[in-house]
Protein backbone atom coordinates (compact mmCIF):
# COMPACT_ATOMS: atom_id res chain seq x y z
CA UNK A 1 0.00 0.00 0.00
CA UNK A 2 1.54 3.30 -0.65
CA UNK A 3 1.93 5.57 2.19
CA UNK A 4 0.53 9.59 1.58
CA UNK A 5 3.58 11.77 1.75
CA UNK A 6 1.67 15.17 1.25
CA UNK A 7 3.06 17.68 3.31
CA UNK A 8 1.30 18.81 6.90
CA UNK A 9 -0.20 22.14 5.73
CA UNK A 10 -1.24 24.71 9.01
CA UNK A 11 -4.25 26.86 10.07
CA UNK A 12 -5.06 28.87 6.78
CA UNK A 13 -4.48 33.34 7.87
CA UNK A 14 -5.68 34.12 4.68
CA UNK A 15 -8.04 37.39 5.06
CA UNK A 16 -9.15 37.59 1.13
CA UNK A 17 -12.06 35.54 1.24
CA UNK A 18 -10.57 33.12 -1.21
CA UNK A 19 -10.40 29.58 -0.61
CA UNK A 20 -7.78 27.17 -1.64
CA UNK A 21 -9.60 24.63 -3.66
CA UNK A 22 -7.90 21.21 -5.23
CA UNK A 23 -11.29 19.96 -7.45
CA UNK A 24 -14.98 20.32 -7.81
CA UNK A 25 -16.91 17.62 -9.07
CA UNK A 26 -20.12 15.77 -9.47
CA UNK A 27 -20.72 12.37 -7.64
CA UNK A 28 -22.52 9.69 -5.41
CA UNK A 29 -21.99 10.28 -1.87
CA UNK A 30 -20.11 7.05 -0.89
CA UNK A 31 -20.30 7.14 2.97
CA UNK A 32 -21.92 8.73 6.06
CA UNK A 33 -25.26 9.93 7.01
CA UNK A 34 -25.97 11.06 3.18
CA UNK A 35 -24.76 7.63 1.46
CA UNK A 36 -25.89 7.22 -1.70
CA UNK A 37 -27.44 10.89 -2.22
CA UNK A 38 -26.30 12.45 -5.59
CA UNK A 39 -24.01 15.67 -5.06
CA UNK A 40 -21.33 18.10 -5.92
CA UNK A 41 -17.93 17.64 -4.27
CA UNK A 42 -15.98 20.48 -3.37
CA UNK A 43 -12.60 19.02 -2.27
CA UNK A 44 -10.30 22.02 -0.50
CA UNK A 45 -6.69 21.70 -0.16
CA UNK A 46 -4.24 21.03 2.25
CA UNK A 47 -4.57 19.22 5.66
CA UNK A 48 -3.54 19.87 9.12
CA UNK A 49 -2.49 16.23 10.02
CA UNK A 50 -0.32 13.70 7.51
CA UNK A 51 -2.12 10.23 7.73
CA UNK A 52 -0.15 7.15 6.40
CA UNK A 53 -2.87 5.47 4.79
CA UNK A 54 -4.76 8.02 3.50
CA UNK A 55 -6.00 7.27 -0.08
CA UNK A 56 -7.49 10.76 -1.27
CA UNK A 57 -4.98 13.11 -3.35
CA UNK A 58 -5.83 16.45 -2.12
CA UNK A 59 -2.63 18.60 -3.06
CA UNK A 60 -1.81 18.29 -6.79
CA UNK A 61 -4.21 21.17 -7.90
CA UNK A 62 -4.55 24.74 -5.85
CA UNK A 63 -7.25 27.16 -7.33
CA UNK A 64 -7.78 30.76 -5.58
CA UNK A 65 -11.67 30.62 -5.60
CA UNK A 66 -14.04 33.18 -4.09
CA UNK A 67 -17.68 31.73 -2.34
CA UNK A 68 -19.10 33.40 -5.09
CA UNK A 69 -17.31 31.40 -8.08
CA UNK A 70 -17.58 28.15 -5.80
CA UNK A 71 -21.17 28.71 -5.85
CA UNK A 72 -21.67 29.11 -9.53
CA UNK A 73 -19.59 26.12 -10.11
CA UNK A 74 -21.71 23.62 -7.66
CA UNK A 75 -24.63 25.36 -9.46
CA UNK A 76 -23.41 24.42 -13.15
CA UNK A 77 -22.72 20.94 -11.99
CA UNK A 78 -25.63 20.26 -10.47
CA UNK A 79 -28.09 21.48 -13.21
CA UNK A 80 -26.14 19.91 -15.76
CA UNK A 81 -26.22 16.32 -13.66
CA UNK A 82 -29.71 16.37 -12.83
CA UNK A 83 -31.70 18.18 -15.40
CA UNK A 84 -34.75 16.38 -14.47
CA UNK A 85 -34.16 17.29 -10.75
CA UNK A 86 -33.50 21.11 -10.62
CA UNK A 87 -33.83 21.69 -7.41
CA UNK A 88 -30.45 22.24 -4.66
CA UNK A 89 -29.56 19.23 -3.24
CA UNK A 90 -26.00 17.97 -1.37
CA UNK A 91 -23.07 19.50 -1.49
CA UNK A 92 -20.57 17.83 0.34
CA UNK A 93 -16.98 19.72 1.42
CA UNK A 94 -13.99 17.78 2.39
CA UNK A 95 -10.10 17.83 1.87
CA UNK A 96 -7.70 17.15 2.79
CA UNK A 97 -9.16 19.47 6.02
CA UNK A 98 -11.78 21.59 5.32
CA UNK A 99 -11.73 23.99 8.53
CA UNK A 100 -8.03 24.48 7.76
CA UNK A 101 -10.08 27.30 6.27
CA UNK A 102 -12.45 29.79 7.23
CA UNK A 103 -15.58 28.19 5.71
CA UNK A 104 -18.33 30.47 6.90
CA UNK A 105 -18.96 32.80 3.91
CA UNK A 106 -19.00 29.62 1.54
CA UNK A 107 -21.66 27.61 4.03
CA UNK A 108 -24.21 30.74 3.92
CA UNK A 109 -23.53 30.97 0.21
CA UNK A 110 -24.92 27.52 -0.85
CA UNK A 111 -27.43 27.48 1.74
CA UNK A 112 -29.03 31.13 0.97
CA UNK A 113 -29.08 29.20 -2.64
CA UNK A 114 -31.13 26.10 -1.21
CA UNK A 115 -28.14 23.61 -0.86
CA UNK A 116 -27.40 21.60 1.77
CA UNK A 117 -24.09 20.77 2.86
CA UNK A 118 -22.13 18.18 4.40
CA UNK A 119 -18.74 19.02 5.80
CA UNK A 120 -16.08 15.78 6.90
CA UNK A 121 -13.35 16.88 9.29
CA UNK A 122 -11.24 15.00 11.16
CA UNK A 123 -11.68 17.08 14.05
CA UNK A 124 -8.71 18.26 15.40
CA UNK A 125 -9.75 22.34 14.19
CA UNK A 126 -12.66 24.13 15.98
CA UNK A 127 -15.23 24.77 12.88
CA UNK A 128 -15.89 27.75 11.48
CA UNK A 129 -18.84 29.56 13.02
CA UNK A 130 -22.25 28.78 11.94
CA UNK A 131 -25.24 26.89 13.17
CA UNK A 132 -24.53 23.53 12.38
CA UNK A 133 -27.66 21.13 11.88
CA UNK A 134 -27.49 17.79 13.82
CA UNK A 135 -30.26 15.42 12.26
CA UNK A 136 -29.36 14.58 8.70
CA UNK A 137 -32.96 13.47 7.99
CA UNK A 138 -34.25 16.95 7.57
CA UNK A 139 -31.58 17.67 4.43
CA UNK A 140 -31.25 21.33 5.10
CA UNK A 141 -28.06 23.67 6.17
CA UNK A 142 -25.05 22.45 7.20
CA UNK A 143 -24.09 19.17 8.97
CA UNK A 144 -20.45 18.37 9.87
CA UNK A 145 -19.70 14.07 10.07
CA UNK A 146 -16.24 14.01 12.44
CA UNK A 147 -13.88 11.36 11.17
CA UNK A 148 -11.47 11.08 14.17
CA UNK A 149 -7.29 10.50 13.12
CA UNK A 150 -5.93 11.69 16.15
CA UNK A 151 -6.50 11.19 19.79
CA UNK A 152 -8.30 13.89 20.87
CA UNK A 153 -11.42 15.63 19.05
CA UNK A 154 -11.58 19.89 19.64
CA UNK A 155 -14.94 20.05 22.15
CA UNK A 156 -16.36 22.58 20.31
CA UNK A 157 -16.54 20.60 16.76
CA UNK A 158 -17.22 17.19 18.46
CA UNK A 159 -20.28 19.64 20.43
CA UNK A 160 -21.33 20.22 16.97
CA UNK A 161 -21.00 16.88 14.89
CA UNK A 162 -24.30 15.18 13.67
CA UNK A 163 -22.50 11.63 13.75
CA UNK A 164 -19.04 9.93 14.03
CA UNK A 165 -17.43 8.01 11.47
CA UNK A 166 -14.45 5.62 11.87
CA UNK A 167 -12.41 3.38 9.27
CA UNK A 168 -11.02 0.30 11.24
CA UNK A 169 -8.31 -2.01 10.21
CA UNK A 170 -9.17 -5.78 11.63
CA UNK A 171 -5.66 -5.46 13.60
CA UNK A 172 -6.36 -2.31 15.49
CA UNK A 173 -9.94 -2.60 17.20
CA UNK A 174 -10.11 -1.84 20.75
CA UNK A 175 -11.77 -4.90 22.51
CA UNK A 176 -13.88 -3.50 24.49
CA UNK A 177 -16.01 -0.69 22.34
CA UNK A 178 -15.51 -2.09 18.95
CA UNK A 179 -13.63 1.03 17.55
CA UNK A 180 -10.10 1.80 16.04
CA UNK A 181 -7.12 2.15 18.03
CA UNK A 182 -5.59 3.94 15.26
CA UNK A 183 -7.02 4.98 11.73
CA UNK A 184 -5.39 5.35 8.65
CA UNK A 185 -2.20 4.91 10.69
CA UNK A 186 -1.79 8.21 12.44
CA UNK A 187 -1.00 8.05 15.60
CA UNK A 188 -3.18 8.20 18.29
CA UNK A 189 -2.85 8.42 22.19
CA UNK A 190 -3.79 5.76 23.98
CA UNK A 191 -6.00 5.62 20.88
CA UNK A 192 -8.33 7.64 18.41
CA UNK A 193 -10.51 9.76 19.68
CA UNK A 194 -14.59 8.42 20.60
CA UNK A 195 -17.48 10.24 21.04
CA UNK A 196 -18.40 12.49 23.94
CA UNK A 197 -19.73 10.34 26.63
CA UNK A 198 -23.05 9.96 26.43
CA UNK A 199 -23.66 11.61 23.01
CA UNK A 200 -27.00 10.81 21.31
CA UNK A 201 -25.40 10.96 17.61
CA UNK A 202 -24.94 7.81 15.51
CA UNK A 203 -21.64 6.24 15.03
CA UNK A 204 -20.87 5.24 11.36
CA UNK A 205 -18.18 2.32 10.57
CA UNK A 206 -16.44 1.08 7.93
CA UNK A 207 -13.51 -1.00 7.05
CA UNK A 208 -10.20 0.12 5.80
CA UNK A 209 -9.35 0.17 1.85
CA UNK A 210 -5.64 -1.69 2.13
CA UNK A 211 -5.65 -2.51 -1.75
CA UNK A 212 -5.30 -6.14 -1.11
CA UNK A 213 -8.44 -8.60 -1.41
CA UNK A 214 -7.44 -10.54 1.58
CA UNK A 215 -6.87 -7.95 4.02
CA UNK A 216 -9.97 -6.05 3.00
CA UNK A 217 -11.75 -9.36 3.75
CA UNK A 218 -10.54 -9.64 7.22
CA UNK A 219 -11.39 -5.85 8.24
CA UNK A 220 -14.93 -6.15 6.24
CA UNK A 221 -15.31 -9.34 8.86
CA UNK A 222 -14.22 -7.13 11.93
CA UNK A 223 -16.40 -4.01 11.25
CA UNK A 224 -19.39 -6.53 10.44
CA UNK A 225 -18.77 -8.22 13.92
CA UNK A 226 -18.37 -5.01 15.88
CA UNK A 227 -21.57 -3.48 14.38
CA UNK A 228 -23.62 -6.49 15.12
CA UNK A 229 -22.19 -6.67 19.03
CA UNK A 230 -22.36 -2.86 19.30
CA UNK A 231 -24.88 -1.49 17.18
CA UNK A 232 -22.86 1.14 15.00
CA UNK A 233 -23.43 1.66 11.46
CA UNK A 234 -22.03 -0.58 8.56
CA UNK A 235 -20.71 1.21 5.71
CA UNK A 236 -18.55 0.06 2.43
CA UNK A 237 -17.56 3.10 0.89
CA UNK A 238 -19.90 2.65 -2.19
CA UNK A 239 -18.54 5.13 -4.43
CA UNK A 240 -15.34 2.76 -4.65
CA UNK A 241 -17.88 -0.43 -5.55
CA UNK A 242 -19.87 1.84 -8.19
CA UNK A 243 -16.51 2.92 -9.89
CA UNK A 244 -16.99 6.75 -9.37
CA UNK A 245 -14.33 8.93 -7.11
Amino acid sequence: MQLNTQPIEKLSKRTDGLLEVHSIFHTIQGEGPFCGTPCVFVRLTGCNLQCPWCDTEYTSSRMELSPKDILRTVQALWNKGHSTAPAPGLVVITGGEPFRQQLAELFTALVDEGFYVQVESNGTLPPSPFEYNLVPSFRSGVYIVCSPKAGKVNPLLASEACCFKYVLESTSMHPDDGLPLQALGHTAHPYVARPPEGSPVPVYLQPMDAQDAYTNSQNVRAVKESCMKHGYIMQLQIHKLIGVE
